[in-house]
């Protein structure tokens, strides 16, 4: 059986222009990716962003589709008697 592979492709924000080290929230993403599983198997530098391509291998997902859920239906009206503005009601 043919392994499950997830590939993911995330923008890395520098802190200068045309730099290399990261943003703290970008080195923040890229650490948990890392420790989740995904290993970086390709790097691209633009200007502004490192375009970095994640990828992991692992079991297929069990549940690949929602369940359809019905529709509930609403509540009936109320008959009038309280549920109005203040606590006696509504005003006549």
């Amino acid at each position: 059986m043919a392994d499950h592979r997830e590939v993911r492709y995330e923008r890395l924000y520098v802190r200068v222009p045309n730099g290399d080290k990261l943003r703290r929230t970008a080195a923040g993403r890229l650490k948990r990716l890392t420790s989740e599983g995904w290993r970086e198997i390709e790097r691209t530098q633009t200007p502004d962003y490192v375009r970095v391509r994640m990828e992991r291998t692992g079991h297929p997902p069990l549940m690949t589709t929602l369940p359809v859920i019905p529709v509930q239906q609403g509540r009936p009206p109320r008959d009038g008697r309280g549920g109005g503005p203040g606590r006696g009601g509504p005003r006549r």
